[in-house]
């Protein structure tokens, strides 16, 4: 009778833990892909109070949200959530620049031949 009982708590312990793996999987599924994949570049002048002179995109790495956007190597980023890049005061800026997980980022970009775009990123 016990062994019984064992027997019936093992199979039992196993679907669950069946079932749990699949809840992780679909979780997982649901999930934003990719990681954003760029960095830049970032240009200020003064020491005490440094501001933001350009901020460019100096890697994009493929097949990530940022290749997927259009961003490209030497496009200036000028604009962050509705912020000016040229000439704000770094301490402000700085808190705009992180990505907080599942939260989209309205960045807005220029080119070097001068064409705006923009690109809402998230981060995973």
């Amino acid at each position: 009778m016990k062994l019984l009982y064992i027997k019936e708590l093992l199979v039992f312990a196993l679907s669950v833990c069946m079932v749990f793996g699949l809840t992780i999987t679909q979780a997982t599924a649901q999930q934003p892909s990719g990681k954003i994949g760029f960095s830049l570049k970032v240009q200020a002048d003064g020491i005490f109070n440094p501001k933001v002179t350009k901020i460019v995109v100096d890697l994009v790495e493929p097949e990530s949200q940022a290749q997927k956007a259009g961003l490209a190597l030497g496009d200036e980023l000028i604009k962050v959530e509705d912020i000016e890049v040229p000439g704000a005061d770094a301490s402000v800026l700085k808190p705009h620049m992180k990505f907080v997980s599942g939260k989209p980022k309205k960045l807005i970009f220029k080119r070097v031949n001068g064409q705006i775009y923009e690109a809402t990123l998230v981060k995973p």
